[in-house]
């Protein structure tokens, strides 16, 4: 069977997902109660709105947590959706920058 989650299961503490109102899902990983409570954060602030996938994502580079965009690569996705995937590719890129910024 495939993961879809590529986290390091050792000590992992907990998995987060956000899901409302993104265009792209993110699972956020803890793996110490410091990261647990930064999430817990993030979670209480998502309710509230503003924010995107992009924004959590940098979020998650800023406190150094790992995160992972939850978006299924197949030829049928891809095709399906053209435009959803250029999006995908679009983010990603956004988000490389940022991570070499920091």
């Amino acid at each position: 069977m495939k993961r879809i989650l590529k986290f390091n299961e050792d000590g992992l503490e907990g998995l987060h997902f956000f899901a409302e109102r993104l265009n792209f899902p993110v699972a956020v990983a803890s793996y110490s109660d410091w990261e647990e409570r930064q999430i817990s954060y993030l979670e209480n602030n998502f309710q509230s709105g503003g924010f995107t996938t992009k924004t959590i994502c940098q979020w998650c580079i800023n406190h150094r947590i790992q995160y992972q965009i939850i978006y299924p690569l197949s030829i049928k996705s891809i095709f399906k959706n053209p435009y959803k995937y250029m999006k995908f590719l679009e983010l990603k890129y956004m988000l490389n920058k940022v991570l070499q910024q920091s």
